[in-house]
């Protein structure tokens, strides 16, 4: 039996996401990044519904844009943390057996957050979106 083309594959992921809500979709996409890129940090910014305010206001997006500018993701990603309402914080980020687990304390719904990624900065982001998830988020 033929194997799929490696673009039909992606195809027919992307169709798949597409059928998820916007914050679920994101959430597989970080999963799926072996790093997370610009476009994500960016995306993360313009969809996620904790960050309706930041999008509004031209301080953060300029403060942000200036983080991107220099490439530093890390702070980037630290800047979308704390302009999430509700209030939330970075609580722990640390390195083990080279995977970065990342928690994220949150004033919301959903009082906490832990994503684990090979990648620092995805699993910030994957703890920020987790916050947005609906449903509860069992760590």
């Amino acid at each position: 039996m033929p194997r799929a083309a490696p673009s039909e594959t992606a195809m027919h992921r992307l169709e798949a996401q597409a059928d998820l809500p916007v914050v679920e979709a994101l959430a597989d996409r970080i999963a799926a990044a072996r790093r997370l890129r610009e476009h994500h940090l960016w995306e993360i910014l313009r969809t996620l519904p904790s960050l309706a305010e930041a999008r509004d206001d031209a301080d953060v997006r300029h403060r942000f844009r200036a983080l991107m500018e220099r490439d530093d993701f890390l702070a980037a990603s630290q800047a979308l943390v704390d302009a999430a309402r509700p209030v939330c914080h970075l609580d722990q980020l640390v390195c083990l057996d080279g995977s970065w687990v990342a928690r994220i304390l949150s004033n919301g719904a959903i009082p906490r957050a832990v994503a684990v990624h090979s990648d620092r900065v995805a699993a910030v982001m994957a703890a920020l979106v987790a916050l947005d998830r609906p449903g509860p988020v069992k760590h």
